[in-house]
């Protein structure tokens, strides 16, 4: 039985122990490369001490740009193997978005791919950046052209001719690093509570934020959440859709996978049929299966419409982890029904890491994203009279919290009093200790004194026919302070969504002050790869007001009084 100890111990020690113990087992996977655990251990000790030569000292920032691949997983692994600050960014990042993030880390190196052109042209003017390339890049899937006898011709990120931008030739080669024993041996020395990684927020409710964390935050959920609660050994394989540059995805997958001897099957991005053409291959010998409300809710339209009653058809699937934003009541027993595999919800954040945690076979309210974790405390509301039932916002204690705010002192000090991190979500929290998301605090509606939570306003909209995603966001009022407005994307069938019905539904199942005032058709919603609405982008969206003509323009809804 592993236990608490076994788990969080720092990350060197885990990789020693798994290449001496379980050496040629595949630890991940991409589409074009596997990673036993013996390599794993060897390559990320030689890039470690390539890392250290360059001149990284302990505590320097080394940001890892790529996308779901081995070179991640290694990357990440070696910067804390160089007693260094690992700082996964978005692939994904503008060239704008990308400068912000390198000055706010001060990263000294930049661990890419050839993904894209324009970013070399960023980044070659940097004064103090070390460049390390991997080949390959995120158009590909990841892989190494190099490697794939099928594919001739330039690099992803070569232009017409066939050349690469002049700045991949003046970076080092990632291979190099990885593949040849250097001068400098790895460190391999940092501590547990020393600050091991800078991840940064979303940004849902603003600029996004770094949270600086120490191997300790990461490590305790995934031995009380991962191991204690959900099961996960070296027995499981995981198929992995979500980036990893997201905090669910280090926790449950890069670590959690590594902490305990497991395998990952990492995929590029996720889709439904890459998704069901893994679960259904040749080697069906999923465990567990990553994602967000949103992708959960794709699949299950997918397989709600086939004929053959096979659901995921993922026989040996015995979880499907869900995080990031709540899934909404009635969402699990549809899954689970149509899709024959057990949903676990949890809930968290890249402040605190997993929180709560539900585990196969356990019996959940509806709505609910499982019991907290053991070593953690939640309770509603700071100060003397916060109370560990009720609902309000949500405060969380415990070893998965973030050391603090990466260079914010005044935004850290308004979020963490006496151990109590200050989460901005509002909850129930009922005696037996279980969950109910209702929203964001920043996102709550009040209007006329009455507390809407668009949440509970969204449940019923997805819910009706031919409506395939929804969002509620406030509009002010100058009599009421503020009115909620519905955004909704029409269901694959295409038929028209109706005004006069959707109000009627609302009307039926809602109080009159959480019936939206107006309804607009959109192309889609905004959401963070983790799922949550971007409700501050909902004003600004191509949209048609229900029962008038598509609009070209934005419509300017602020001007607009509302209908009763």
């Amino acid at each position: 039985m592993v236990t608490h100890a076994d788990v969080v111990k720092p990350l060197p020690e885990l990789l020693g122990d798994h290449a001496r113990r379980l050496g040629d087992k595949v630890c991940f996977q991409d589409r074009f490369r596997r990673l036993t655990y013996r390599e794993l251990e060897e390559r990320t000790a030689r890039l470690a001490g390539h890392l250290v030569g360059l001149g990284v000292a302990r505590g320097d920032r080394v940001a890892v740009l790529l996308g779901n691949r081995v070179e991640t997983v290694e990357s990440l692994l070696a910067i804390i193997r160089a007693s260094g600050v690992g700082v996964p960014l978005d692939p994904g990042s503008s060239e704008e978005e990308l400068a912000r993030l390198l000055d706010d880390s001060g990263a000294r190196v930049l661990i890419t791919d050839q993904a894209c052109p324009t970013r070399w042209h960023a980044l070659s003017s940097r004064p103090g950046l070390t460049v390390v390339v991997a080949e390959g890049g995120d158009e590909d899937g990841g892989g190494s052209a190099a490697s794939r006898p099928d594919v001739e011709g330039p690099t992803p990120d070569a232009g017409t001719d066939g050349n690469r931008p002049a700045a991949v030739d003046q970076a080092l080669a990632y291979e190099d690093l990885a593949g040849t024993e250097p001068r400098t041996p790895a460190r391999d020395d940092l501590a547990l509570d020393e600050v091991a990684w800078l991840l940064y927020t979303s940004g849902s409710s603003g600029v996004p934020k770094g949270v600086l964390s120490t191997q300790r935050n990461r490590l305790s959920p995934v031995a009380t959440g991962l191991v204690g609660v959900l099961g996960l050994s070296e027995r499981d394989r995981v198929l992995w859709p979500l980036p990893l540059h997201h905090a669910m995805s280090q926790i449950v997958c890069f670590l959690g996978v590594t902490a305990v001897g497991a395998s990952a099957v990492l995929l590029p991005r996720f889709s439904v049929a890459g998704v069901l053409g893994e679960l259904r291959g040749e080697d069906a010998s999923f465990t567990l299966l990553g994602g967000v409300p949103t992708t959960y809710s794709a699949l299950l339209d997918a397989v709600r419409g086939e004929e053959d009653g096979v659901g995921l058809g993922a026989p040996a699937l015995r979880g499907c982890v869900s995080g990031g934003a709540a899934a909404g009541p009635g969402f699990r027993a549809s899954f689970e029904a149509v899709c024959q595999a057990p949903y676990l919800e949890h809930y968290g954040s890249t402040e605190a890491g997993p929180v709560t945690m539900a585990g196969p076979g356990e019996a959940t309210a509806d709505g609910a994203c499982g019991r907290v974790l053991p070593g953690t405390r939640v309770r509603v509301g700071g100060g003397a009279d916060g109370r560990d039932t009720g609902e309000g916002e949500l405060w969380v204690n415990g070893p998965g919290i973030m050391a603090r705010y990466h260079g914010r002192p005044e935004a850290t000090a308004e979020v963490l009093r006496d151990g109590w991190f200050r989460t901005g979500d509002l909850v129930r929290i009922d005696a037996s200790g279980e969950l109910v998301i209702t929203g964001r605090a920043s996102d709550l509606i009040i209007r006329g004194g009455v507390n809407i939570h668009p949440s509970e306003v969204e449940a019923v909209l997805r819910r009706l026919p031919g409506v395939a995603d929804a969002a509620v966001a406030g509009r002010p009022h100058p009599v009421f302070g503020e009115v909620p407005v519905g955004y909704l994307v029409a269901g694959p069938s295409g038929a028209a969504l109706d005004r006069g019905r959707v109000l009627a539904a609302c009307r039926a199942r809602l109080s009159g002050t959480r019936v939206p005032v107006e309804l607009f058709e959109v192309a889609g919603i905004p959401r963070t790869a983790s799922g949550k609405i971007l409700r501050r982008d909902l004003a600004g969206l191509p949209a048609r007001a229900l029962g008038t003509e598509a609009a070209e323009e934005p419509v300017r809804r602020e001007t607009r009084e509302p209908t009763e």
